[in-house]
């Protein structure tokens, strides 16, 4: 109890404490999970959500329901379900935990990098910059977000590796073994640095004929990732939907998702130019990712052999170039860039090393530099993340409403959940379709479970898959739901808005509406209509009934 005690009243706990409280407060305005949000409208977030309470209501994900994402992501927010039925009240939670650990492991490495405490807390207060930069921090609640951590702990565990010589606890090849399963199983595409650490460190070992670390290197990080992979093996076996997991999440993904059809040579190309492009687009990705990697490359202040260097920066290059292998540079979703910055850590951290050589600070920690850290870091999140204008702190904003009016308003997620709560009577289950886009919230707020195998559409072409949009007319025809959510642009009716791409467009409109109407007309009646401003376009969502 006593060394609890004096860790606890260490620097690094206090530090841990500073880096929990401005984390919390920086996320309540930064992600769309926080409650400072009047609702969580990002359509992929509450795809997740919706599974998620797919999951804990005995509906099984790729066998009785569809969607891409790994089976680790439906399973956190079938928890944040069970935690609140409506909000994403646990997902905020542990986006906090996610920007917390980001900050302490960079703090971490600030001390690995022999900075004194002091400087290395403020580089740690000025990363949240980084981590949150919008657009490729858009709403959070994303796999690229909270993968951020899992690569900062690999990178530390180079540093240390470099450090001693190659020689590592076995508890630290055991939990990466463990990330590697869950990356695996909520996007295999992020684990590019994984691939390539193990095979260069596999290859060192076996090299240096040092058989006793190959060994622990392969059996433990294989016990760790048996631990996060066989449950879902034996749940998938239990289900009978094993087959259905793999065609959904591996071959659906691989040869319908992805926007590029050329030979593996040329998509590294294609995802070479993206990477890029990334760097040369700023000046500060340019200044951490270009300059700040031939620093690391060629200074020994950060590695010391150059395995771990070159190691380093391959690393680097197989994580950006398998998250985007197989698209194409205008079909990329910023998002999926989020996990570059995992590799502006060490540059930062450098620089920040640096900087403090020629500005000394005092030994103990001195409130004013902190604060005026603390109140520059906020700054910086600010002019890079501009989500808070979409808060309460901003009542009646476009994403709320068009309407012109001091009166306070709610979005059409929230008045349409009420509307479907109130008038389903308590005996009955309430089922609901959202028609033609990906889901924005009215799963979550209506708190519906879906009753059908399509419960929305995806950003892909209707050519692609025509079943999706097919099945979806034919729960309408069948009147199989009681209520169906769909969406026009501003201004347009059901009857006129015509599509003609064939697949989702900006604002997530859905492919057309007009040639439904006559149906919809048939078997529903519209029960309310509002529009807002979603990502930069004008939507009217509609309420329908089914007819008594």
């Amino acid at each position: 109890m006593r060394g609890l005690g004096q860790k606890l009243r260490s620097r690094d706990a206090q530090h841990l404490a500073l880096l929990t409280i401005v984390g919390t407060f920086i996320m309540l305005f930064c992600s769309y999970t926080s409650p400072a949000f009047y609702v969580d409208d990002s359509p992929d977030n509450n795809a997740f959500f919706t599974v998620g309470k797919a999951m804990m209501n005995g509906i099984v994900p790729y066998k009785d329901i569809f969607e891409q994402k790994g089976p680790y992501v439906y399973f956190l927010h079938g928890l944040a379900y069970l935690v609140s039925a409506r909000s994403f009240i646990l997902i905020f939670g542990y986006e906090v935990l996610t920007l917390v650990a980001a900050m302490y492991l960079t703090y971490r490495f600030g001390k690995l990098l022999r900075l004194a405490p002091l400087p290395a807390l403020l580089v740690a207060l000025l990363s949240p910059m980084l981590f949150l930069y919008h657009p490729y921090y858009d709403y959070g609640d994303t796999v690229e977000f909270f993968t951020l951590p899992f690569l900062l702990s690999l990178i530390y565990l180079l540093v240390l590796l470099d450090r001693h010589n190659f020689h590592a606890n076995h508890w630290w090849y055991f939990a990466q073994g463990a990330l590697v399963g869950v990356v695996l199983l909520s996007k295999y595409t992020l684990l590019g640095a994984w691939i390539m650490f193990y095979l260069a460190m596999g290859g060192y070992f076996l090299v240096h004929k040092r058989w006793r670390d190959l060994g622990k290197l392969v059996g433990w990080s294989a016990a760790g990732f048996a631990v996060t992979t066989v449950p879902w093996l034996v749940y998938f076996l239990l289900t009978k939907s094993l087959g259905a997991f793999i065609k959904v999440y591996f071959l659906f993904n691989t040869h319908v998702y992805l926007t590029s059809s050329v030979a593996f040579f040329a998509n590294l190309i294609q995802s070479t130019s993206i990477l890029a492009q990334f760097y040369l687009s700023n000046i500060l990705f340019f200044l951490l990712g270009v300059l700040g990697t031939l620093a690391i490359l060629f200074q020994p202040a950060v590695f010391h052999h150059h395995f771990t260097r070159g190691l380093y920066v391959a690393v680097g290059l197989a994580s950006a170039l398998l998250a985007l292998y197989g698209y194409q540079s205008g079909a990329v979703y910023q998002y999926y860039e989020l996990i570059y910055f995992a590799f502006f850590v060490l540059p930062l951290v450098y620089f920040g090393q640096v900087f403090f050589k020629r500005v000394p600070l005092p030994n103990g920690d001195e409130p004013f530099a902190i604060l005026g850290t603390l109140a520059l870091s906020l700054f910086l999140v600010l002019g890079v993340n501009n989500n808070v204008t979409n808060s309460r702190v901003f009542p009646n904003n476009a994403s709320i409403t068009e309407e012109a009016t001091t009166k306070p308003q709610q979005p059409a997620q929230v008045v349409f959940g009420k509307l479907m709560r109130q008038r389903t009577p308590v005996d009955q289950k309430l089922t609901l379709l959202n028609y033609g886009s990906i889901d924005m919230g009215f799963y979550t707020t209506s708190g519906a479970v879906p009753s059908t195998y399509y419960f929305q559409n995806y950003n892909i072409a209707q050519s692609a898959d025509p079943q999706i949009l097919r099945d979806q007319t034919d729960v309408i025809k069948r009147h199989q739901v009681e209520w169906v959510v769909l969406n026009t642009p501003a201004g347009k009716s059901i009857k006129q808005w015509q599509g003609g791409s064939g697949r989702i467009t900006s604002g997530n409109l859905n492919p057309g509406t007009a040639k439904l109407a006559k149906t919809l007309d048939h078997n529903y009646r519209a029960i309310a209509y509002h529009t807002q401003l979603f990502e930069g376009t004008n939507v009217t969502y509609w309420l329908f009934q089914k007819k008594a």
